[in-house]
C-alpha cells in the first residue's frame, strides 16, 4: 500500500508537488506495483544526495523526467514520451512477465497493446498534444478526470490526500487496461484462424472476443474481403457484426439494409424475411437473430442488396 511522506529521507519514490496530472499519478500507480513498500514524497527541489534506490520521476531532469529542453524521445507513432511512458518503457515488459508467468510469450504483444491503449494518450496530453474533439458537450479526457481530484481553490486541505485518492483510481484503470489487453492478446490466434477460414465475406467465431483490430491489421489477404463477423450472443442466438473501414471509426465496410434500422422482432422479420431476426441497430452496424443459418442469411441479404445497387 502506498504511503506519502513530507520527509524526503523516508521516500523511495519522488515526484513533484503542487497540482498533479495523469502523468505523475499513473506513474505512481504503476510504481506501487513494482516497488516494495512504496513511500512517495512530492517535492519540487530534489536533493543532490538521493540514494540510488530512489526513483525520481516527472521532476529533477533525470532519467524519468521529460522536461529537459533537449528531450525528444518518442513512441513509434511519434508521440513524445512523458514520465509515465518512460517508466513503462523501463519496467513494463518485465512486470507483465511477472504477473503472467505462464504466458510470457504474450508479454511483448500485451506490452505494445497497453502502450497504445493508455500510455501514449497520457504521454501525449501531458506534452500538450491534445486530441481534436469537436462536440457540443464537454468531453472529459482521462487527464481531466484525474485533474478533478486536485484540491479546489476554496478548500483548506493538503493536496497530498487527494493525490493518494487519484493514484487509487489510476491503479484500477491501469489494471483494467492490462487485463483487457491480455484477454485481447489471447484472442489473436483464434481470430487469425477465423480469418483464414472465412468465406463469402463472412468470418465465424465460436464465442465473442475482440476481433476488429486483428481483422484490420491482419497480413492475411482474406481479411480484406471480410464484411461481417458472426458470434454467439450472450443473450442467446447470434450477433452479426459489421467491420469498420479503419480503427477508431464507426464507418463500416458494409452496413445492413437501411430498411432494417431500428427494427425488432416481428417488424424486422417481416421487412427482412428472416424468421428468427430479433434486432438491427438503428446505425446498421449490428444485427441479431436466433439461428446460425439466419445469421448467414442476414449477411447474404446485405451483400446482395449492395450488389443490386451497384
Amino acid at each position: 500500500m502506498l504511503k506519502i511522506t513530507k520527509d524526503v529521507k523516508e521516500a523511495n519514490l519522488i515526484t513533484h508537488s503542487g497540482k498533479f496530472h495523469a502523468d505523475d499519478v499513473f506513474a505512481t500507480a504503476f510504481l506501487t506495483w513494482i516497488i516494495d513498500n512504496p513511500v512517495v514524497c512530492r517535492i519540487n527541489n530534489v536533493p543532490d544526495d538521493i540514494g540510488s534506490d530512489v526513483i525520481v520521476y516527472d521532476v529533477g531532469f533525470g532519467k524519468f523526467d521529460h522536461h529537459q529542453k533537449e528531450f525528444d524521445l518518442r513512441h513509434e507513432n511519434g508521440v513524445k514520451y512523458a514520465s509515465f511512458g518512460l517508466l513503462y518503457k523501463e519496467y513494463g515488459l518485465e512486470y507483465l512477465k511477472s504477473i503472467y508467468p505462464n504466458y510470457t510469450n504474450y508479454a511483448e504483444i500485451v506490452f505494445s497493446m497497453v502502450e497504445h491503449d493508455i500510455v501514449e494518450s497520457i504521454d501525449a496530453i501531458d506534452n500538450g498534444e491534445f486530441p481534436d474533439v469537436n462536440t457540443s458537450y464537454n468531453y472529459k479526457s482521462l487527464d481531466s478526470i484525474i485533474g478533478d481530484f486536485n484540491v479546489s481553490w476554496n478548500e483548506d486541505v493538503d493536496n497530498d490526500i487527494y493525490f493518494l485518492k487519484a493514484v487509487d483510481v489510476a491503479s484500477v484503470i491501469l489494471s483494467s487496461s492490462i487485463k483487457k489487453c491480455f484477454a485481447k492478446a489471447l484472442a489473436k490466434e483464434k481470430v487469425d484462424l477465423a480469418i483464414e477460414n472465412s468465406s463469402n465475406h463472412v468470418m465465424l467465431l465460436d464465442e465473442y472476443m475482440p476481433f476488429k483490430d486483428f481483422v484490420l491489421s491482419s497480413n492475411n489477404p482474406k481479411a480484406l474481403d471480410i464484411l461481417f463477423c458472426i458470434t454467439p450472443s450472450n443473450r442467446g442466438g447470434y450477433c452479426v457484426h459489421t467491420i469498420p473501414v479503419s480503427k477508431g471509426t464507426y464507418v463500416t465496410r458494409l452496413d445492413f439494409p437501411k430498411s432494417w434500422g431500428g427494427l425488432v422482432d416481428l417488424e424486422l422479420q417481416e421487412v427482412s424475411g428472416i424468421k428468427s431476426a430479433s434486432f438491427c441497430h438503428s446505425s446498421l452496424f449490428l444485427a441479431v437473430c436466433g439461428t446460425l443459418d439466419d445469421a448467414y442469411l442476414m449477411t447474404k441479404l446485405a451483400i446482395d442488396e449492395k450488389n443490386n445497387l451497384q
